[in-house]
């Protein structure tokens, strides 16, 4: 008798330092889908597995809420598929959590929105902590114009401008709910979420902010961009290390969301948004 394959839902974190991206390629030697497949499998111990995730963040941007689906042969305890597959995970990528999918769940096409954050640093030097995860910037960059350059980003809107060449074309409108511009100390953080993004877009977005920030472009670069579609007017992408995909949130997820009585401007503990 043959069994139904059962649908497991988790969330993933990983370093993205030392992974080519998430997706698996045949010329790349190391990728998170690859690194988990092969751990997932190994813990399963019949036959290989797909992984799908919710986004595919390119080399070297890192995740702390990814969300991944994968069926297993037979029922597994979530907690044992947590336990298990971190046993045979490098220390670079982890399961957070795994619990049974829904019927028909597909982490990518049910999710409602992502949501990524950018770090950038005007230390003089960064601390090893952070240097992985932190993209420096000048001393005199300022959080006011690129707050007010991000501005133009919310709403529905063509985003092709900002996509890797090549992939923006038809279906490249995309909904911004906001992007947020914070800062503390040496540290500016930009927080953006949307209802999807293309290839390469939030990079390419927080390098024109960057550019803002440092007084490279006007305070509306992003809405020149956006009016016009003229590529010769972005900057260079912000280096993938700076980026993190934070969360990925679906209709039956339960969070508090944000009451607006922070004070703007200031960095907030985002896990609980």
């Amino acid at each position: 008798m043959t069994r139904s394959p059962r649908r497991y839902r988790a969330t993933v974190a990983y370093v993205g330092t030392w992974f080519n991206g998430f997706q698996f390629q045949q010329n790349a030697e190391r990728t998170v889908q690859a690194v988990l497949e092969d751990a997932i499998r190994r813990f399963a111990d019949e036959g290989p597995v797909r992984v799908h995730a919710a986004g595919r963040t390119d080399a070297g941007v890192h995740a702390e809420g990814q969300v991944i689906h994968f069926d297993l042969p037979a029922a597994r305890d979530p907690l044992r598929i947590r336990e298990g597959v971190n046993a045979l995970l490098p220390w670079d990528v982890r399961v957070l959590d795994a619990a049974p999918a829904p019927e028909g769940f597909l982490a990518r096409r049910d999710a409602v929105w992502r949501e990524y954050r950018y770090r950038w640093s005007r230390a003089a030097v960064i601390p090893p902590k952070d240097a992985l995860f932190v993209a420096a910037i000048s001393a005199g960059a300022e959080a006011a114009p690129m707050r007010a350059a991000a501005a133009s980003l919310r709403g529905r809107k063509d985003f092709s401008v900002f996509a890797v060449k090549g992939s923006g074309g038809r279906g490249a409108e995309r909904r911004i709910h906001f992007a947020d511009v914070e800062e503390a100390g040496d540290e500016i953080q930009v927080l953006i979420r949307g209802d999807a993004f293309l290839r390469g877009m939030v990079r390419s977005i927080c390098g024109v902010l960057a550019h803002v920030a440092r007084g490279k472009a006007p305070r509306d670069r992003i809405a020149q961009l956006l009016e016009t579609g003229d590529r010769a007017l972005l900057a260079p992408k912000a280096p993938a290390r700076g980026l993190t995909l934070t969360r990925v949130h679906y209709g039956d997820d339960v969070s508090r969301e944000p009451t607006g009585s922070e004070t703007p401007g200031v960095l907030r503990d985002q896990r609980d948004r």
